[in-house]
């Protein structure tokens, strides 16, 4: 009796994660939607001012913007969620970090998010220590996203690795530049360029603004785009644990069956053998 209230509860707690995983997924594929069409819709935007900026770095370096001194310093920050449930995304992203940073020993580097932090202390293998920030939630508000800028802005170069969104059945492991720092390639190409151009307001003030305000608008679209993915990988995570828990519990529906006919064959049979001693 015993085994089969067992059962019974092995195919309660199976069904309650059933229900769980349901209302993910139906969570998860109302909200892809609407954030897939967003993010297409503003894409452009990200790109235009993304090579805008990219340009103005470079007119700075060939300038030599006055009252700038530019630092040397580069970071590579890894960009997780506190959640779980959005399958190897967030571990992806880790490992992506990690062996960037075997090819950079110099490179600082930073995870954001509880899941990396604990991929990195349970997994991982850097040769400096990170430092580790997170948010409240998976989404920062302006204020906690002004604080992570400020903690990054002496650096020159700040690689963030965060999920990227492919297609609805396939997320990769992005890497921006949110300072968009010329190469050393395109410095020196720019340089040799004849052309010389005329910056209204002066230049030292049109690059102070776009590494404030353009920094903030780099990192929404990394966050945006974060987003999308992890709710692209939340949904077939939940999917393929419908998938496994529709047949767990199949499998355990027809086990308790079994072994209800078998304790009613033996209930049977102990009738059977008493009434039998009865007449005896």
């Amino acid at each position: 009796m015993s085994t089969l209230a067992e059962r019974h509860q092995e195919v309660l707690g199976l069904e309650a994660l059933q229900f769980v995983t349901g209302t993910f997924f139906e969570l998860s594929a109302e909200k892809i939607g609407h954030l897939r069409k967003e993010f297409e819709k503003n894409r452009t935007f990200f790109d235009e001012i993304s090579g805008l900026y990219e340009a103005v770095r470079r007119a700075a370096a060939k300038a030599k913007a006055p009252g700038k001194d530019e630092p040397t310093r580069s970071i590579a920050v890894a960009f997780t969620s506190n959640a779980h449930f959005y399958g190897s995304i967030n571990a992806d992203v880790v490992r992506a970090l990690m062996e960037h940073a075997q090819k950079t020993p110099d490179e600082e580097v930073m995870i954001i998010g509880n899941t990396g932090r604990a991929f990195v202390e349970g997994y991982g293998h850097l040769r400096r220590p990170p430092e580790f920030l997170s948010f409240a939630a998976d989404d920062p508000t302006r204020e906690e996203v002004h604080q992570f800028l400020e903690r990054v802005a002496s650096f020159s170069r700040v690689y963030v690795f965060h999920p990227s969104f492919v297609n609805m059945f396939s997320q990769t492991v992005g890497m921006l530049d949110i300072t968009h720092a010329p190469s050393e390639r395109a410095q020196t190409e720019e340089l040799n360029d004849s052309v010389d151009y005329i910056f209204e307001p002066e230049l030292s003030r049109i690059l102070s603004f776009f590494e404030t305000r353009v920094r903030y608008l780099l990192f929404r679209r990394v966050m945006f785009e974060a987003e999308l993915a992890r709710t692209a990988a939340r949904l077939l995570a939940m999917n393929d644990a419908q998938d496994r828990a529709n047949s767990v519990l199949a499998a355990l529906r027809y086990r308790a069956r079994q072994e209800a006919e078998a304790f009613k064959d033996a209930r049977l049979l102990e009738t059977f053998s008493a009434l039998a001693k009865f007449r005896s």
